[in-house]
């Protein structure tokens, strides 16, 4: 694949600006070095850029940053993932593009992590970009003489770092106060780094609360874990209300919810005729809490219990078959699995959505959201015959067909986990350039839990 003739033109062309002032890249590499797609713009973040270039490479390896450029030296400062041999692979798909430069590739400290070119270019820098060195010798001696003179440049109206971090601040400090009060584990630990950079910048040191800012930037973005984020006063849920996480509908919600998900196992493990409303009514009280809306999940979950101590009595009573002995943890497998191709779904509906909202309304990055709008067909490989599989175990006697069905189970677990190794589903969790989602790693869990039960 590899960019177009043209877009290898405009390439070369932005890289000749990228002398004067930094320029964001988007970057997505190719299964060969030639086949890279590197793209940069004057107005456009990084982050898009490398959207724009995922959208038109071949492989999940990507990420974003400034690229500036000195002499025979080009410096990407990367503010995405960190690829590694990243100086190397652009050296050579630098070279395959007719540009002869060295590569230099470092964090958003400032620090070098890579280097690929020859020694010389180094020493040859001056001679080389002469017109270069006297386009920014004003600023250069401005910077130098504001070190000498100990001004660390925090009341420098002009300063044009003060100016990006005013930005940054003004977009991750509302995601950055949503881990206050969250019982999210990270949380104290998120709002500590983020109140390091703030006091970084207002030291003046706007290099320091950039890099910081870079690194937390993801998990900002991704907030708190799911059901535990802090709710802000005019956060509504999809009754209207306005849940808090301290509410007494959600202690209580926490209080019944062990219990009745006890009870809901035992009952389904009778196997009742009436399983899959129960199974449907479980579901939805269990969605309601995960997005905050604890009172509907209570008005469910009250509406549920007395169908449920129904069917888990229905057995003592004799007023039901009597079902195999030990099936409750095969049971609370099935229920799991359930529950996970469901989380799935979600979480997948969940980057639909964000890719959907970034690249929609941009001409350039249409066909992306189009393409997203698919997404959930990845999961089809995720059928239901797992489900099934263990729901014929519980109503099996110990024996050989049990054994047998514990077999295909395990065969299908297998499948299952063979298809996470898919490029799609080693990316889509941190790597989709969009939003953190938990696709793969709930499946992985799930199935491993599976089949540690499967091999008892």
């Amino acid at each position: 694949m590899g960019m177009s003739t043209e877009n290898l033109d405009e390439m070369q062309a932005l890289l000749k600006k990228a002398r004067q002032k930094d320029l964001a890249f988007g970057l997505c590499l190719g299964k060969k070095p030639e086949d890279n797609v590197f793209f940069l713009d004057l107005k456009k973040s990084g982050e898009v850029m490398m959207r724009k270039a995922k959208a038109e490479g071949e492989t999940g390896k990507v990420t974003y940053g400034t690229v500036g450029v000195k002499g025979k030296i080009a410096t990407l400062m990367v503010e995405g993932n960190m690829l590694p041999g990243l100086a190397k692979n652009m050296k050579m798909f630098m070279t395959k593009s007719g540009i002869k430069m060295k590569v230099v590739i470092t964090d958003p400290n400032g620090q070098v992590l890579e280097s690929e070119g020859d020694e010389d270019e180094d020493d040859n820098e001056a001679a080389t970009d002469a017109n270069s060195a006297d386009e920014n010798t004003d600023d250069i001696q401005n910077r130098d003489a504001s070190a000498d003179d100990g001004n660390d440049g925090s009341n420098d109206d002009n300063d044009p770092a003060a100016g990006q971090w005013g930005q940054v601040a003004a977009a991750l400090a509302p995601l950055a106060a949503k881990f206050e009060g969250s019982s999210d584990p990270r949380a104290a630990q998120i709002v500590k780094v983020w109140a390091g950079a703030e006091a970084a910048a207002g030291n003046g040191d706007y290099k320091s609360a950039m890099g910081v800012a870079a690194k937390l930037k993801p998990l900002l973005v991704a907030g708190p874990a799911e059901g535990n984020e802090a709710k802000t006063p005019g956060d509504t849920n999809s009754d209207g209300n306005t849940p808090d996480a301290d509410s007494p509908d959600r202690k209580k919600w926490e209080a019944v919810q062990s219990p009745l998900e006890v009870l809901y196992t035992k009952a389904l493990g009778n196997n009742p005729a009436n399983r899959s409303k129960l199974e449907a009514a479980w579901g939805m009280a269990s969605e309601k809490a995960e997005a905050g809306d604890y009172t509907a999940a209570l008005a469910i979950a009250a509406k549920l219990k007395p169908h449920l101590e129904e069917a888990a009595a229905a057995a003592a009573s004799g007023q039901q078959d009597e079902v195999p002995k030990d099936v409750v943890p095969f049971q609370k497998s099935r229920v799991l699995w359930v529950n996970t191709r469901r989380k799935m779904l979600t979480e997948i509906e969940k980057l639909e959505q964000a890719i959907i909202d970034v690249c929609a309304n941009d001409p350039e990055l249409a066909p992306v959201a189009d393409e997203a709008r698919g997404l959930n067909k990845r999961l089809q490989v995720f059928d239901g015959e797992l489900e099934d599989l263990l729901d014929q175990i519980t109503n099996t006697p110990e024996g050989p067909d049990r054994t047998k069905l514990k077999g295909d189970a395990n065969a299908k677990i297998r499948e299952f986990q063979a298809a996470l190794q898919d490029d799609f589903f080693k990316d889509v969790d941190a790597d989709n350039g969009f939003v953190n989602v938990a696709v793969t790693a709930t499946a992985t869990q799930s199935l491993q839990a599976i089949a540690n039960v499967l091999a008892r």
